[in-house]
């Protein structure tokens, strides 16, 4: 079976390490040095003290029945002293690079992450955070894929493996001291099967990974006929001969893929036994046969013999080149993204140009992506400053989508959309966000504390105590708050200690009460994307009761398909298949006899026969 080349770094991301290193020094130039320092110190001391043994060696000869005063016993004290201290300084250098890589390595992965996030946050509008693509690019420069490694551990990984070469090319130096060429070919032979053994090690983690996802579909076929939940269909349906079945036949193909490369990869194992067993027998047997014919000394045996058990960690393949293939691959991604400090990524906090006044959409269009299809097709319509605004319609008919570019969120196809004189695009974009609050349905359910979560409305009045307070009681969230193990500073989540979690409603009341306080605090346009969908009836009428009073003076936009909630509003537009068919008071589209007063009858309908 061959494997998924698609899942290996691809060749661009193998050049990337440089630029990852050079970008580890420019990020933390003091961790990034003191790291390097020490793997040089951790790969270099092993190969002293391979010289300090061979001179020991060398030195017991004269030494030996010669009593411990002489010259020649004191030399060799010297060089033991020497071993020992080399010793304890290679695996103190080891131990200080392992914690300072790690640290390095999430310094350098933390940089990285901030310039992705500034660079996806830097665009106004949301639509390339739905490109399932862009999406993609995020989740590889973050390190997701089959296997997950952040950026940062790639650096980590190299300073493992910068060790390990230091002490590699150091004891194959001191194999070709004993004998010219002896260390060169030693390295190079290893160094073949170490590429060979790294990139072996890589598919079959990738493909394990990829079969444990083929066998869970495999196991699941297995385990259905005895789920209590299936079981009673299984055996109403006599299913349970489809599963047995379907079961052995996914069983079947995918080991036949495992057995495949279990037999390549026993075969690749014989190969490299035989090449290192042949290719360190035969450097013994050369270093042995000098030592006895007197073309080297017994010290000379000993160093060639330490030298070629020190070249053998070249043929290690581990988690470090994971770390360093797949890594360096999400930094590559990572570096593809623009480094954009936080104030070139948009001002957040420019003043609207003017006074909000009427709002206007002029033949606005829009399309999704590459849609060959308009969702909103030449969109009329003006709303005055303070109106409160209901928008309807079937679903799908784009009212979210004409919300989200009211709100500039997102950039029109065609047409535009402008506030009193000004057209909202891209350089006043952020301005104008600043002037609007939204619930949307799929509203923000941080896991911060409940004040957070209310405070973001308007963040720079966070302190604003009385009137966190009031937009709670308007949202009838008050007494759930003062109900909370830490009050206002409990955590929406209990994944945390003391945290709580909340239920749909909660979480929507939650959702109002900041927009609530974003329009306490200047915001002039308030977009509700059906605000009661997770409340029970009773939550909905009082919500829509009290909602004109709470959104006194504001510009108001509701979305909604229950037509009991909108007749309120001071006016409603009725939205069909991206186009506004329908446009009036509750009572004047009534009395049209539409489309608008056929949905509102079908719904009040409904809720008149549920009682039977």
């Amino acid at each position: 079976m061959s494997a998924d080349t698609s899942l290996l770094p691809p060749p661009a991301t193998r050049g990337v390490m440089p630029s990852l290193v050079g970008y580890s020094f420019s990020v933390a130039p003091g961790w990034s040095t003191s790291t390097a320092l020490l793997a040089v110190i951790a790969g270099a001391a092993p190969v002293g003290i391979t010289i300090g043994i061979g001179e020991l060696v060398d030195g017991l000869t004269p030494a030996i029945g010669k009593g411990l005063d002489t010259p020649a016993a004191q030399e060799c004290y010297r060089w033991v002293a020497l071993v020992v201290v080399l010793f304890f300084l290679t695996h103190l250098a080891e131990s200080a690079r392992t914690a300072l890589g790690r640290a390095l390595g999430r310094r350098v992965t933390g940089r990285l992450s901030e310039r992705v996030m500034t660079a996806a946050s830097g665009p106004a509008t949301i639509g390339h955070l739905e490109d399932p693509d862009y999406l993609r690019r995020l989740g590889r420069a973050r390190g997701d894929g089959t296997i997950d490694m952040p950026p940062g551990e790639a650096v980590f990984g190299a300073s493992t493996k910068a060790s390990m070469w230091v002490t590699g090319i150091g004891s194959a130096a001191l194999l070709s001291g004993v004998t010219w060429g002896l260390g060169l070919i030693v390295f190079a032979i290893f160094v073949v099967i170490h590429f060979r053994l790294v990139r072996n090690y890589r598919t079959a983690v990738i493909e394990s990974v990829s079969q444990t996802t083929k066998l869970r579909r495999t196991s699941y076929l297995r385990d259905v006929p005895t789920t209590p939940g299936a079981a009673r269909e299984v055996r109403l349906f006599g299913l349970a001969a489809f599963f047995r079945d379907a079961y052995q036949a996914e069983w079947r193909v995918n080991m036949l893929e495992v057995w495949q490369r279990r037999r390549e990869h026993r075969l690749f194992v014989v190969v490299v036994v035989v090449v290192t067993g042949l290719t360190v027998a035969s450097v013994f047997y050369y270093l042995g046969h000098r030592a006895a014919t007197g073309g080297s000394t017994v010290g000379d045996l000993a160093l060639g013999g330490l030298a070629v058990r020190a070249l053998l960690q070249v043929l290690r393949a581990d988690e470090d080149d994971l770390r360093i293939g797949f890594g360096s691959k999400a930094a590559a991604e990572a570096f593809t993204f623009p480094a954009v400090t936080p104030s070139a990524a948009g001002p957040d906090r420019d003043p609207w140009p003017e006074p909000v006044a009427t709002l206007s959409c002029e033949d606005l269009r829009f399309r999704y992506g590459g849609a060959a299809q308009e969702v909103l097709h030449g969109i009329d319509l003006d709303i005055p400053a303070g109106q409160s605004l209901a928008v309807v319609g079937l679903n799908g008919a784009g009212k979210t989508t004409l919300a989200r570019l009211i709100a500039g969120l997102d950039a029109p196809s065609g047409g535009s959309v402008r506030v009193g004189g000004t057209t909202v695009q891209d350089a006043e974009r952020r301005s104008w966000q600043r002037q609007v609050v939204a619930v949307f349905q799929d509203f923000g359910r941080y896991e911060l504390t409940v004040r957070d979560n209310i405070a973001f409305g308007s963040l720079a009045h966070a302190d604003d105590e009385d009137g966190l307070r009031a937009v709670a009681r308007q949202a009838g969230l008050l007494k759930f708050i003062e109900g909370l193990p830490n009050g206002w500073n409990t955590v929406m989540s209990s994944g945390y200690t003391g945290g709580v979690d909340a239920s749909g409603g909660e979480w929507q009341r939650i959702a109002i009460a900041r927009a609530l306080f974003g329009l306490r605090h200047g915001a002039r346009l308030l977009i509700m994307d059906e605000p009661a969908a997770s409340l029970d009836a009773r939550a909905e009428a009082q919500l829509y009761d009290t909602f004109h009073e709470l959104t006194a003076g504001a510009t108001t936009i509701a979305i909604s398909h229950r037509f009991a909630t909108v007749r309120k509003a001071e006016r409603v537009v009725v939205l069909d298949q991206g186009r506004i068919i329908e446009d009036g008071t509750h009572e004047d589209l009534i009395a049209a006899d539409g489309r608008y007063a056929e949905l509102f009858r079908l719904q009040a309908k409904r809720f008149e026969e549920e009682p039977s």
